[in-house]
């Protein structure tokens, strides 16, 4: 077994940041909407959170994409315009090296480079928590990650309900309709269940110059069944599953858009791709003296064009827990811990090859203490535990091998006034190597010496609120400047990505460099939100950019509520400025754009169960793509043109 330590380096990075957190020079974005007062949320709504900023009732979004729910948040981008492809982009880091879980389940995969390793279901979403950047110790991943969460039965019955019921339909233009039906019950006095299914029926869109964008005749499939035992007033036992399937006439080289694939003449064919995940997790809360959840899972990836199949299969744990602890000081502690085991396998007309397995274990402590009533410091630490098993047939050559490290942080946080709050952060960063993609025969070559991903994440910001000024009824801002330093990093794309060789070597260091911020203000019915992010990454060694990274976006959304007739109408603008950049030793121009929907949504007071939206994506008809799409001189995967969208819910 080799063990690898952080380097001195990064220790003491750590205490300078320390010193300059104690003498006041300490900024960190706490998001601007804090304290606010969280508005009754819809039956069916979703809370996206980023940092401490909510945004409630994203059923107006209409959202089919996971870009319909996160592309306008500080820091983020979803790429890929096909439903197979999308994933998500932090900072310019794309989803293999984030830590993205869906009710606590992992979706650590890296299926096939012509597809994307998340199948999630918008719809269904009660919550969304964004963490931009790795900022604690109680999470993993390289630059944050997105914790997804499903609705069950305790969320949407009324407490005087046994029964309820959700019916949807929708209709896009361009081009799609579907439509979903839920059922939730209170079976008896400490046993509910919820049963949900949704189907969409997809057929090629239009991009923005109006040519047809082949390879998207499919169908999207997702059931889930929940069942839960509250034991007590303490403690919730709750058993899932899950099954989620898009499959369709689609091109296997999905990610380059239907202009490569066709000018190359390449031919469609019938891929079914699907996740599967059964979980059963545990609840007690016993208020500040103990809040856990804990829960065992196992989920399945499986990718299946034609007679071959690419499977992944992770079976895990989570726990986590927090506990405060009165005494001269106020102790809140958060600890627990988390692992799984992944297999990884091709079968070939029912003969199974490249089995590999990695096994991740981590387990960490943090305590926020309440130095005054003003100012706080949280020092965390995580062991790290991590081994592959791998081997390449073509080459013969295998990688076996296990690293651990401790990993540390510190945040801060202090209080300035009523309106000012300043924190900051500076958190080691720990990562291993992912094994290599589910769906090839590639040959690999591994170097023996291979080093896990480390580093640190450096975050200072401000955050300022306050109610009854400037003739507002509220207006908030927030800042947020980091530094992202990854050691020894692992460029995915050169793990078989396309390469008749790929290679498990580090490709040197990285700094990622940026700014991400929020400006917040409410007015009777009106409310405004705009966002600024800028990201840019380098390597040490080369000069060259990761290659998903993003660079300069923006959004503003506007929303304006006429009570009078039960209509709330919404605004959302969303700007990525042009970047040339060099990867590969190849110049890239990622072509700029901005992207305009409206949406407008029902909820009449005579039929109160009853919700109807309205909405166009892609006002002005852009012709664009995603920064966070694979892109080079030859490919570009463009998006839906203008799209018209009509929903409808009635819930029994």
């Amino acid at each position: 077994m080799i063990t690898t330590y952080s380097s001195p380096l990064a220790r003491t990075h750590l205490v300078i940041v320390i010193s300059t957190l104690l003498t006041g020079f300490s900024f960190n974005a706490i998001a601007a909407d804090t304290t606010d007062k969280i508005e009754k949320i819809e039956v069916w709504g979703t809370t996206i959170t980023n940092g401490s900023l909510l945004q409630d009732d994203i059923e107006k979004r209409q959202a089919d994409h996971l870009s319909d729910l996160l592309r306008d948040q500080a820091g983020i981008d979803v790429g890929g315009s096909h439903s197979m492809v999308q994933g998500i982009n932090i900072r310019g880091v794309d989803e293999l090296d984030l830590n993205i879980t869906v009710d606590g389940v992992t979706q650590n995969n890296n299926m096939f480079h012509h597809s994307g390793n998340l199948l999630i279901n918008a719809d269904i979403l009660k919550a969304v928590d964004i963490n931009v950047g790795t900022n604690s110790v109680l999470t993993g991943g390289l630059s944050g990650g997105v914790a997804f969460e499903t609705k069950d039965a305790a969320d949407l019955l009324d407490p005087q309900q046994d029964f309820g019921a959700r019916l949807h339909a929708d209709y896009s233009s361009n081009d799609s309709a579907g439509g979903s039906a839920t059922v939730y019950a209170q079976l008896t006095d400490s046993i509910d269940a919820l049963g949900y299914l949704t189907y969409t029926d997809r057929h090629n869109f239009d991009d923005g110059d109006g040519n047809e964008v082949q390879g998207n005749e499919g169908e999207i499939t997702n059931g889930i069944m929940k069942l839960g035992w509250d034991v007590d007033d303490h403690s919730r036992f709750e058993l899932s599953y899950d099954k989620y399937t898009d499959e369709g006439d689609y091109y296997i080289k999905t990610n380059f858009g239907s202009n490569y694939n066709e000018s190359n003449e390449l031919e469609t064919q019938e891929i079914e791709y699907t996740r599967t995940t059964v979980s059963l997790a545990y609840e007690l809360d016993h208020g500040d003296m103990l809040n856990l959840r804990t829960s065992i899972y196992q989920n399945e990836l499986s990718y299946m064009p034609t007679d071959t199949e690419g499977q992944s299969k992770h079976t895990g744990y989570t726990v986590l827990a927090e506990s405060v602890v009165q005494g001269d000081l106020v102790h809140t502690l958060r600890y627990g811990a988390e692992g799984y085991e992944q297999t990884s396998k091709l079968i070939e007309q029912g003969i199974t090859s490249n089995e590999e397995t990695a096994d991740s274990h981590a387990i960490y402590l943090e305590d926020e203490i309440a130095l005054t009533n003003k100012l706080s410091v949280t020092p965390g630490i995580r062991y790290n535990h991590y081994k592959v098993d791998m081997f390449s047939p073509g080459t013969g050559d295998s990688l076996d091998k296990t690293w651990t490290d401790f990993t540390f942080g510190l945040a801060t946080k202090y209080l300035v006034n009523d309106q000012w709050t300043v924190t900051a952060a500076a958190t080691e960063l720990f990562q291993g190597p992912g094994l290599r993609e589910t769906y090839t025969d590639y040959d690999t070559t591994f170097d023996q010496n291979l080093k896990a991903e480390t580093g640190v994440n450096y975050t200072v910001g401000a955050a300022y609120q306050q109610y009854n000024v400037f003739g507002l009824d509220r207006i908030g801002f927030s800042v947020d400047v980091f530094r992202t330093e990854i050691n020894d990093y692992i460029d995915n794309w050169s793990v078989g990505k396309g390469n008749p060789v790929g290679e498990y070597v580090n490709s040197g260091d990285y700094v990622i460099k940026g700014v991400e911020s929020t400006l917040t203000m409410r007015k009777d019915d009106f409310n405004a939100r705009l966002t600024y992010s800028s990201s840019n990454s380098e390597s040490q060694e080369t000069g060259e950019v990761l290659r998903y990274e993003v660079g300069d976006s923006l959004s503003l959304g506007l929303g304006y509520e006429f009570t009078e007739y039960d209509v709330n109408v919404n605004w959302t603008t969303l700007v990525t400025l042009s970047d040339d950049v060099v990867y590969g030793g190849a110049d890239i121009n990622k072509k700029g754009y901005d992207v305009h929907n409206i949406s407008a949504q029902w909820l009449p007071a005579s039929a109160p169960n009853l919700t109807l939206t309205f909405g166009i994506e892609n006002l002005l008809d852009e012709q664009y793509y995603s920064h966070a799409s694979y892109t080079s001189d030859t490919v570009q995967d463009y998006e839906s043109g203008r799209n018209f969208k009509i929903s409808a819910s009635y819930i029994f």
